[in-house]
């Protein structure tokens, strides 16, 4: 068996320094390193036998995949340890038996890195399996503002607990009201820079000719108004963290001087012929498309591609429907301290109404609907109820389960013919149009797009009629029982 000091480690990496500094990192931890560009070239080092493969990038014509199969073809008795940054990879590589590997999720993580390596040569030698060799960080949620116990909010968490123990950029997805600020914030708390500063700034809720001396400061008559020199959040970060909100709304112009900053670390205020080093880990955010801003070329393509080191992704609701219920219980905690409210609990239909809804507003809109119901709700009840809850939550809700004979209305062989059932009274198609869209809306959630493709309409005519009415209200036309 080989010791350390004598294991061959081939690092695939198509960037120079950062080919050069990966080499330096593993011949320091005593491993023996060859080095290439591309799997191409990779295909002559296999064949010379190496111990394992710190793949950075895997690009060109050859994938991980034909790699793994070459490998297996020359040394079908040993398996191969594969440490990579490229998701792809991974999902390629799972079709390959006897091929030991490990995703870093679009992170590369010095420690991390090395205790991977580590695990899986050892478990390739017989020593050990990989996933015990792995001491994977861990960050409670709780503790950082941001409550979830499903498997998307876990790989939130995890994501976030490895990379805030890195420099690397981080690319913050989501749509508004997700919670991408809380996710920044969670980063820097638990990173060495977590004695730092934190400084924020949000650029859609800012003047784009402000924007830029915000971000890089400027000198003393630099512009009408400049009467001082005033420092940037860049600088003033140092240190610490600048979280970059709604970076994907800055002009072309300033995403150039963005890239320079995060390339050469140095800024240089506006008027200023002096440049600043800075040490100053970037957390940007955004809730627009940048790929589709980069094919339209609103969105350089070049920054794009340095703030998406590591990115993650933060879920909306109505993909983690399981965590409603321990948000509410947050949300309750925190508006009985803010508005001294008394409520403990939620009734049952009123929970599933809230789970049913859609929420376009995400979590921002969830807690505004717990802070509204609590602070009108009766004060003598510790329990919210379903006609606590906006209308447009509560009322679709009671009328679909409301218990009359409802009349409905069902189309067979010839779609343009309508047969009703039951002694339904006959309808004008004003009320007919009214009761398609309203069973629509109930039908998908309130998804607009969904209901409106169903019953054969624009999305912006659904919007029309809806905004026609003067209450958001559901209308199930219904017979008396006798």
């Amino acid at each position: 068996m080989k010791t350390k000091d004598h294991f061959e480690i081939l690092v695939i990496e198509d960037n120079p320094s950062e080919r050069t500094a990966m080499e330096r990192l593993l011949t320091d931890a005593g491993y023996n390193v060859k080095l290439t560009d591309s799997v191409e070239k990779a295909l002559d080092f296999v064949d010379q036998g190496v111990d394992g493969i710190v793949a950075g990038v895997i690009a060109g014509d050859i994938s991980g995949l034909d790699l793994m199969a070459h490998w297996k073809t020359y040394f079908p008795e040993t398996p191969l340890p594969l440490v990579h940054e490229t998701q792809s990879v991974d999902d390629m590589v799972k079709s390959i038996s006897g091929g030991e590997h490990h995703g870093m999720d679009n992170l590369i993580d010095a420690k991390l890195m090395l205790t991977r390596l580590m695990g899986l040569v050892q478990a390739c030698q017989g020593n050990a399996k990989p996933d015990s060799a792995v001491d994977e960080p861990e960050l409670d949620g709780s503790k950082n503002g941001m409550l979830g116990h499903s498997s998307a909010m876990k790989n939130v968490f995890r994501l976030i607990a490895r990379s805030s123990q890195a420099f690397s950029t981080v690319l913050i997805l989501g749509e508004s009201g997700t919670g991408k600020d809380l996710a920044a914030q969670a980063i820097h708390r638990n990173s060495p820079r977590s004695a730092g500063p934190f400084i924020a700034l949000n650029c859609a809720a800012m003047p784009e000719s402000l924007i830029e001396s915000e971000l890089f400061g400027y000198e003393k008559g630099a512009f009408t108004g400049a009467v001082g020199t005033r420092v940037g959040r860049f600088e003033a970060a140092k240190g610490g963290t600048l979280f970059i909100d709604e970076i994907g709304d800055c002009s072309l112009p300033l995403q150039a001087k963005l890239l320079r900053v995060l390339e050469n670390r140095i800024v240089t205020p506006l008027g200023g012929h002096r440049d600043i080093k800075v040490d100053t880990r970037v957390v940007a955010a955004t809730s627009r498309d940048l790929p589709s801003m980069v094919a339209k070329g609103q969105f350089r393509e070049d920054l794009y591609y340095r703030l998406n080191i590591i990115t993650i992704r933060m879920p909306p609701p109505r993909e983690r429907v399981e965590d409603i219920p321990l948000l509410v219980r947050g949300f309750i905690e925190r508006v009985n301290l803010q508005n001294d409210c008394n409520v403990s609990s939620v009734s049952a239909p009123a929970l599933e109404a809230l789970e049913r809804y859609n929420w376009p507003g995400n979590v921002r809109e969830l807690l505004n609907v717990i802070e509204r119901a609590m602070v009108l709700s009766d004060k003598s009840r510790t329990t919210l109820a379903l006609s606590d809850l906006p209308p447009m939550l509560a009322k679709p809700f009671i009328e679909a389960t409301v218990p009359h004979a409802v009349t409905t209305v069902s189309f067979s062989g010839d779609s343009n013919m309508i047969s009703p059932s039951g002694n339904a009274p006959i309808l004008t198609l004003a009320q007919l149009e009214h009761q398609a869209i309203n069973n629509a809306m109930i039908r998908f959630s309130n998804n607009r797009t969904k209901a409106a493709h169903a019953i054969g309409i624009s999305v912006r005519t659904l919007q029309r009629k809806l905004a026609q009415r003067e209450a958001p209200s559901v209308v199930l036309l219904r017979t008396e029982i006798e």
